[in-house]
C-alpha cells in the first residue's frame, strides 16, 4: 500500500476525520430511544468516540463550538457541553495517535492566550493538536464578550488573518532546542535561541516569545472551514486542512479545484492543504434497513421544527409553508448575511437537475440528516463506493464524517466501512506517524504570512 506521506497523484490515501457531536449529526438523534441526559455531562462520551476512531485509524476528531447556551432553537442539541480545548486535553490522555482538533474564534479570543492553550494541548498530546480557526457567525454571541455585535464580514476576516499570523509567529518563537538543561553551566534555557515576535497590526500589538516550547510536530495544525471568498483565501494562505462544502460531487469538485488553485497562488504546493467535505452517513446491512433508519430519524422531528431548521438555513420565515408548496426563491449568495457554506448547499438542493425548484417536502428530506452536506444512506459497500468516487474524482482528499447517530454510527463506520476502503486500497492499514501533521502526510512546520 502507498505511503500516507505520498503527495498528490496515484497512490494518495483518503483521510478521515470525525465531527464529534452529542448523540449524532441528525438533528433528531438526541430524541431517539436509548439516549440519556447523563451522557451529555460525561467526558467519556467523547473520549470513547475518539478511541473508536483511533481503532479505525482516523486522522483526527473534531469539536465545533458555540458560545451560546443553545443555537438555532431549543429543539437542537448542543455540539458538546464542554469548552473544546479542555475536553480535547481529557481525550488526549485517553488516546495515543489520533489528532485532536478544536474550534477557536478569532472574533472573541486573544491570540496569545489561544496560541498558548493550543501549544499546551499540542505538547501534552505529543504533537496531535489542530485548531479550526473561525470568525463566528452569530451576533447573539457578541454581548457575551462585551461587544454590541460582530464586526462586518470583511473586518472579521481581516482580524482572523492577523490572528493567524500572530499565532504562527508565537508558535515559532520558542523552539524545543531553547530548553538546554545545562547542568554544568547552570542554565536551563538558552535565550539566544528564542525568536520573539514584534507584531504591530490593526487589531493586535504583540511582543515577545510564547512560553510553551514547540511540540513533536513543530506547532498545531491549522484548519479552516471557508466557503466565502475571504474564508477560502484564509484557508489557502494558512491552513493545512479545510472542512469543505458540497452537496453534490460537481459542487465539491469545483470547490476542491478552487481551494487548490488559491493554495498554489499563495506559493504553496496543493498537497499542503487537505480538503475534507462533510459526509453524513446512515449505515444498514441492506439498503432497505438504511433507508428505514433515516426515515425513523426524520419522523422524530415535527414539521414545524423541520421548517424552523430550514428557515434558519435560508434566512426566511418558513412557518407557513406546506410540504407540497414549491420552494421560495433564494436570494443571491452575496445578499445572504448568514453562514455562506450552508447557504450554498441550500441553493444547490432547492433545485433539481433540470433547474426547476423542488417542493418543500423534498427539500426537507434532502436536508434532514445533515443540513445539506453530502449524505449517503446505504450498505457499507455502497457507502465506500460513493466515498471512493468523490475521492478519485478529485472532489475530496477525504471526509469529515458526520455520523447520523453516535456512538452507533461511528462504530458501524469503523467496523464495516473502513475495511471496505482498505480493500479498495485507498485507506491506510496502520498509522505510520504519531502526529496530526504526519497523518496528513505533511512535513511543513510553518506557514508564513
Amino acid at each position: 500500500m502507498a505511503s500516507e506521506h505520498d503527495g498528490p497523484g496515484d497512490g494518495r490515501l483518503l483521510h478521515l476525520n470525525l465531527f464529534m457531536r452529542l448523540y449524532g449529526h441528525h438533528p433528531a438523534a438526541w430524541q431517539r430511544e436509548g439516549t440519556s441526559v447523563e451522557s451529555a455531562f460525561d467526558p467519556d462520551t467523547f473520549a470513547d468516540l475518539a478511541v473508536t476512531c483511533e481503532r479505525g485509524l482516523f486522522d483526527a476528531v473534531f469539536l465545533a463550538d458555540s458560545h451560546l447556551s443553545y443555537f438555532g432553537g431549543l429543539h437542537n442539541s448542543a455540539a458538546a457541553m464542554f469548552e473544546p480545548l479542555t475536553l480535547l486535553s481529557y481525550i488526549a490522555a485517553k488516546t495515543s495517535r489520533i489528532g485532536l482538533i478544536g474550534t477557536v474564534s478569532a472574533s472573541f479570543h486573544d491570540p496569545f492566550n489561544a496560541a498558548r492553550s493550543l501549544a499546551s494541548l499540542d505538547l501534552l498530546s505529543g504533537g496531535r493538536a489542530g485548531v479550526n480557526l473561525v470568525t463566528s457567525q452569530s451576533d447573539a454571541e457578541a454581548p457575551l464578550h462585551g461587544l454590541p455585535s460582530l464586526l462586518p464580514p470583511a473586518e472579521r476576516y481581516a482580524r482572523a488573518k492577523e490572528f493567524a499570523e500572530v499565532m504562527l509567529g508565537l508558535w515559532g518563537s520558542y523552539p524545543r532546542e531553547a530548553v538546554l538543561m545545562d547542568k554544568e553551566g547552570g542554565d536551563f534555557l538558552d535565550p539566544t535561541r528564542l525568536r520573539p515576535i514584534e507584531h504591530h497590526g490593526a487589531a493586535f500589538d504583540v511582543r515577545g516569545p510564547l512560553n510553551i516550547p514547540a511540540s513533536a510536530q513543530g506547532r498545531p495544525v491549522m484548519v479552516q472551514a471557508g466557503a466565502s471568498p475571504e474564508g477560502r483565501d484564509l484557508a489557502a494562505r494558512y491552513a493545512e486542512a479545510i472542512y469543505g462544502i458540497g452537496s453534490t460531487i460537481e459542487d465539491a469538485h469545483d470547490y476542491y479545484d478552487d481551494i487548490k488553485r488559491r493554495t498554489r497562488d499563495h506559493g504553496r504546493a496543493e498537497h499542503e492543504i487537505v480538503v475534507l467535505p462533510g459526509v453524513v452517513t446512515v449505515i444498514g446491512e441492506t439498503m432497505a434497513e438504511a433507508r428505514d433508519k433515516k426515515r425513523h430519524l426524520d419522523s422524530l422531528k415535527s414539521l414545524d421544527r423541520q421548517l424552523a431548521v430550514l428557515g434558519g438555513y435560508i434566512g426566511m420565515d418558513c412557518s407557513r409553508l406546506e410540504r407540497n408548496d414549491t420552494m421560495p426563491d433564494l436570494p443571491a449568495l452575496e445578499e445572504f448575511p448568514g453562514p455562506k457554506g450552508r447557504y450554498v448547499m441550500m441553493q444547490t438542493l432547492s433545485v433539481d437537475d433540470d433547474g426547476r425548484k423542488v417542493d418543500v417536502g423534498t427539500m426537507l428530506e434532502r436536508i434532514s440528516a445533515g443540513g445539506g452536506h453530502f449524505t449517503t444512506v446505504g450498505t457499507p459497500s455502497s457507502i465506500a463506493d460513493e466515498l471512493v468516487r468523490w475521492f478519485e474524482g478529485r472532489a475530496a482528499d477525504g471526509f469529515n464524517v458526520n455520523a447520523s447517530t453516535l456512538p452507533e454510527g461511528i462504530e458501524e463506520f469503523v467496523d464495516l466501512v473502513v475495511p471496505e476502503l482498505q480493500e479498495r486500497g485507498v485507506y491506510r492499514a496502520a498509522y505510520e506517524g504519531a502526529t496530526l501533521r504526519g497523518h496528513f502526510g505533511q512535513t511543513r512546520e510553518a506557514v508564513t504570512a
